[in-house]
């Protein structure tokens, strides 16, 4: 069975375009979470969400492409071209090269799917419509531009999953390479910030709302004052190497996606579940021939719920059997809930962490749930954190769960 690295990243999140800006924001404990103003102009319960760039720069996207490219394939396409980088991958070799395309989207554009709807009612005709309607609405949208923009050939699809989406898509990329079916696979996901997709989760009571005249504190993870996720959008893209591939070009791993897991709570369509959630933690240790005891940091998936955080620290403990928890932090703290894109973007933040040995701060959790006092919260910057294994968790509305290992690569 081939081993799997990561050659290649890019990213497009609110902490800023590109690896090296979301380094250094992830060093300063930097929040990215803002007042969002199309959220306020519609008396939203939420008014403050994770805003990205989501339009920006790229000469790969001409005028034509654009009619089929909304900002969820744009900013697809700059995490994407940043990861080919990177990864020391000419844009014109790729048509060439022996490589699959996975991504991860959460839903459908609903913005586009309103605004084009909105056409129809105002005028009553279809021809207020464009004839690029289709392309830009279908949830694997991203994925089909990525294919197009860039030539890759081999097998493309998206899953979708709620929050789980690009996690999961880096689970179906590594057990492609693994299975050496394909050299390469461009992964991630994306999803984009807006208020339709906003309006949902006001009305279920998800979204802190009790922030919003001080965004920036609005996302606290493990608080004892936590009251709802941040709702934010991004994009996050990987190219996975087998290590055949690796040697055989010369690349250079950054780090090694050691172990995959999935599996469903099938016990409620929005509570997580500890059993499911420590039984997919420690499928994913075990797959990656390691015990629990040998994982230095896990990235969890902390949206800030008041019954969330409870339930994923408790699975943590029950897989620690009464030992030391390992450093323990949540990086939506700065980032909000990219959902669709937050599982790929947060293996990505968990990569830049193990090859550069530091752990970000949870911030905003001054307060410290007294619940949560036993556990190793990381709660100011660490450098020099030593560890060589790390835990990414994705759980997902609908009790889709994933947990991903990142192994580091030494010398």
């Amino acid at each position: 069975m081939e081993r799997v690295f990561v050659t290649g990243r890019g990213l497009v999140t609110p902490l800023g375009t590109g690896v090296a800006a979301n380094e250094a924001a992830l060093r300063a404990g930097k929040s990215g979470i803002t007042v969002v103003p199309e959220l306020q102009e519609r008396n939203l319960t939420s008014i403050v969400g994770g805003s990205p760039d989501q339009n920006p720069e790229t000469a790969l996207i001409d005028r034509k492409s654009l009619r089929f490219c909304p900002p969820v394939g744009v900013m697809s396409v700059v995490a994407a071209e940043e990861a080919f980088a990177e990864a020391g991958i000419a844009l014109g070799d790729i048509p060439s090269l022996n490589m699959a395309l996975v991504g991860g989207q959460a839903s459908s554009n609903a913005r586009e799917i309103h605004h084009f709807a909105q056409l129809y009612l105002d005028r009553q005709t279809v021809r207020a419509i464009s004839p690029f309607a289709v392309p830009r609405i279908m949830p694997s949208c991203a994925i089909s531009i990525l294919s197009l923009i860039f030539g890759i050939k081999g097998e493309s699809f998206d899953v979708s999953a709620a929050c789980s989406s690009s996690a999961l898509s880096v689970i179906q990329a590594v057990r492609l390479l693994r299975s050496g079916e394909y050299d390469m696979v461009l992964v991630g996901g994306a999803e984009q910030l807006d208020w339709t997709t906003a309006l949902g989760f006001c009305a279920c009571r998800a979204l802190a709302t009790k922030y919003n005249d001080c965004p920036e504190k609005a996302s606290r993870p493990f608080s004892a004052s936590r009251d709802g996720f941040v709702l934010a959008g991004g994009a996050a893209y990987m190219v996975l190497e087998s290590e055949r591939s690796v040697k055989a070009r010369g690349a250079r791993p950054i780090c090694e996606i050691s172990g995959i897991a999935g599996n469903s709570s099938a016990s409620d369509m929005v509570v997580p579940d500890a059993d499911a959630s420590s039984a997919v933690m420690a499928k994913a240790v075990a797959d990656a021939g390691l015990k629990f005891s040998d994982i230095g940091y896990v990235n969890t998936h902390g949206t800030a719920t008041p019954v969330g955080d409870k339930v994923e620290i408790e699975a943590i403990r029950r897989l620690s059997a009464g030992d030391r928890t390992p450093a323990i932090n949540s990086t939506k703290s700065q980032t909000g809930h990219m959902v669709g894109a937050t599982g790929a973007a947060e293996i990505i933040f968990s990569t830049i962490m193990l090859e550069k040995q530091f752990i970000s701060a949870s911030i905003n959790c001054e307060d410290l749930d007294p619940e949560f006092a036993d556990v190793d919260i990381v709660r100011e910057y660490r450098e020099n954190a030593a560890f060589d294994h790390a835990i990414s968790n994705s759980f997902a509305f609908g009790g889709s769960n994933a947990s991903v290992v990142i192994s580091r690569c030494k010398e």
